[in-house]
This record gives structure tokens, C-alpha cells and sequence, in this order.
């Protein structure tokens, strides 16, 4: 069974869409089947991203989203960006290989043959 993020601050992985690959931290959760995603530089705190959960793939990481940030002050995106890029960092050597990044996939070439 897939691990669900149902909690604020769990990192995922988008396994679907144009961000396939991207790492998120969960800033809200809406319901059952959606919620609202923030990485710190494509989708800031202040525009979040909608995404089904079915579309995710839940890491057991965890950061802070909400309260205070390193600065003393409110959650900031650098805070995120910082947060997620030192958890990807963490996972990738735990784990001893590197996740794809969304630009990074190749893609399959072929030639169309005709007869």
C-alpha cells in the first residue's frame, strides 16, 4: 500500500504531470484526494500547488511549513527551499541513488518507419 501525505510538512515526489519528479513539501491538506503543495521556488507559500494525492509519492521526511522560520519570523519560501533541498540531499545519500529531477528524464527516440 502507498504511503498518503495526510499531514502538513510531509515531502513527496510528483510521479505524474509536467512537475513529474519535482520534490514538494504538503502545506495543506483540502480533503481525502487533493492537496496544496510549496517547494520554495516554482510554487511559493503564497501560490501553492493543487495535486491529487494518488499523483504523489509520500518520503517519511517531514519539514516546517508553518510558524517559524530560520530567520525568527514567519515561514518564508527560502526557509522551504532550503528545508526540501537538505532532505533531498539526505534521502539521495541514505538511500545511494539519486531521484530523476522533472527536467532531467530522457526521453525514447524512434523513427517512423514507412513501407
Amino acid at each position: 500500500m502507498k504511503a498518503k501525505p495526510t499531514e502538513a510538512g510531509c515531502v513527496v515526489i510528483s510521479t505524474r504531470g509536467h512537475d513529474a519528479g519535482g520534490w514538494y513539501a504538503v502545506l495543506s491538506v483540502l480533503d481525502d484526494r487533493q492537496v496544496l503543495l510549496v517547494n520554495g521556488t516554482t510554487r511559493g507559500l503564497a501560490k501553492p500547488k493543487k495535486k491529487q494525492i494518488k499523483h504523489l509519492r509520500a518520503l517519511p521526511l517531514t519539514i516546517a511549513v508553518s510558524g517559524r522560520g530560520e530567520s525568527g519570523g514567519p515561514v518564508q519560501d527560502s526557509d522551504v527551499r532550503k528545508a526540501i533541498a537538505a532532505c533531498r540531499a539526505a534521502y539521495e545519500t541514505q538511500t545511494g541513488q539519486p531521484q530523476k529531477a522533472a527536467g532531467n528524464q530522457k526521453k525514447e527516440e524512434g523513427a517512423l518507419v514507412q513501407e
